[in-house]
């Protein structure tokens, strides 16, 4: 089953714009975990490590902040038993409420497959098993988070006065960053004023390490930003409309068109194409016959090797102007094989919990991450795969040499009392 990109539906915002990366975006602080259970901890151990990761999240960024603030979270699927512990929000919501923030929400978008998260399951209207899914994780205001959640995608979830927002997604569009052109934020995201990105580590079959950035990439971006990035969204042709002028396939960059004597309009490669988007917006001009459709993604393995890469480049867009305004923390606990996203219970790789890092530069949190994972891994006899260590390290280097972000940032230590 295919899900048609409806061209003609206006996104909140439409933008064209150079993007700008800045060079140095500060230190990252390390709370350490010593030896507690991060993931089952409560009552003193809770309130303890809220307060050293307030400390950081004040150190990282000690100036007020306005409007509303979004805590990027992830729920996991319900056969999760590794994911994220929601009492690890309070220090970002008492931070945003002391900061002069007007509304706080935790949010996440729809994802592309199918369960309880999936776009097909939570309809424009009704996102409501989703947000059971969350409230019973204790994603809600009556439980450990003490914040409504907001599914970011679906408008209906906004919270008046809180967290508003009315648009699925955004479009911006900005030119000279990798393969994309533009860049589709989901409605929630596009509307925070401030964001502190909460992420879960674990391994991941396609991105090697998730973290922050794959946070930010897949995590707020809009169901077609998602597609573009796994690759999956295709042109489909109205042999009536198409007049075989021969246009789109001269415009492709990747040669993924072809056009035979014998064929009433071109035909696709889905190994070649990129999903840019490119051959519609040259048939728009004339015929219009051209519409891209977002294909069931059937092969999880397709394009492994540069999914890292676009998940950069994409996140390079979707943090265009919100540089300062992002925190991003990761929580490095109950870090397992695979990540959060697969319905299954795992056991961690590690006997005891890493800790949390807090900072500003996602690329520079997630390569010190992934050696933080190596070396405690040593610690307990065991070696990390070093394909994991690649994918975060190529990310980091990709937007150093690329876009001029350092990849290497300067670690400080904050201890829980």
């Amino acid at each position: 089953m295919n899900t048609t990109i409806d061209n003609g539906r206006p996104s909140a915002q439409k933008v064209a714009d150079a993007f700008l990366v800045p060079r140095d975006l500060g230190p990252t602080l390390f709370v350490e975990a010593g030896s507690a259970n991060l993931r089952n901890a409560d009552g003193s151990a809770v309130r303890e490590m809220n307060d050293a990761i307030y400390e950081a999240l004040g150190a990282v960024h000690p100036d007020a902040i306005g409007g509303q603030v979004l805590l990027k979270v992830h729920v996991g699927e319900p056969r999760c038993i590794t994911r994220m512990n929601p009492a690890y929000m309070e220090s970002s919501v008492r931070f945003a409420r002391e900061h002069g923030a007007s509304g706080v929400a935790a949010g996440d978008t729809t994802v592309a497959y199918t369960g309880p998260r999936g776009h097909r399951e939570n309809p424009m209207g009704d996102a409501s098993t989703y947000v059971r899914l969350a409230r019973r994780y204790g994603w809600s205001t009556e439980s450990d988070a003490g914040i409504p959640f907001v599914v970011l995608d679906r408008p209906s979830t906004a919270v008046p006065g809180q967290f508003e927002f009315r648009q699925e997604q955004q479009q911006n569009e900005l030119s000279g960053i990798g393969r994309f052109k533009d860049f589709y934020l989901a409605g929630g995201f596009a509307a925070a004023d401030f964001v502190i990105n909460h992420a879960h580590l674990t391994l991941h079959g396609l991105a090697g390490l998730a973290g922050c950035v794959k946070s930010i990439a897949m995590g707020c971006s809009a169901l077609r930003g998602k597609m573009r990035m796994h690759q999956s969204l295709l042109p489909h042709f109205d042999a009536e409309l198409c007049t075989r002028c021969g246009r789109c396939v001269e415009s492709c960059p990747e040669g993924a068109l072809h056009l035979c004597d014998d064929d009433p309009c071109p035909v696709v490669d889905p190994e070649l194409c990129i999903g840019c988007g490119e051959c519609e917006a040259v048939c728009a001009l004339g015929k219009g016959a051209i519409t891209l459709q977002a294909e069931d993604i059937t092969d999880w393995q397709r394009g492994q090797e540069t999914l890292p890469l676009r998940m950069s480049d994409y996140t390079i867009g979707l943090m265009n102007g919100r540089w300062e305004n992002t925190i991003h923390v990761l929580h490095m606990y109950s870090v397992t094989e695979r990540c959060d996203c697969v319905n299954v219970a795992q056991e961690p790789m590690l006997k005891r919990d890493i800790g949390f890092l807090v900072g500003k530069n996602p690329f520079a949190i997630d390569q010190l991450a992934g050696r933080m994972l190596a070396q405690a891994l040593r610690d307990e006899g065991r070696q990390l795969d070093e394909k994991v260590l690649h994918s975060a390290r190529a990310a980091a280097r990709h937007v150093e040499e690329t876009h001029g972000l350092i990849s290497e940032t300067r670690l400080e230590r904050i201890a829980a009392s």
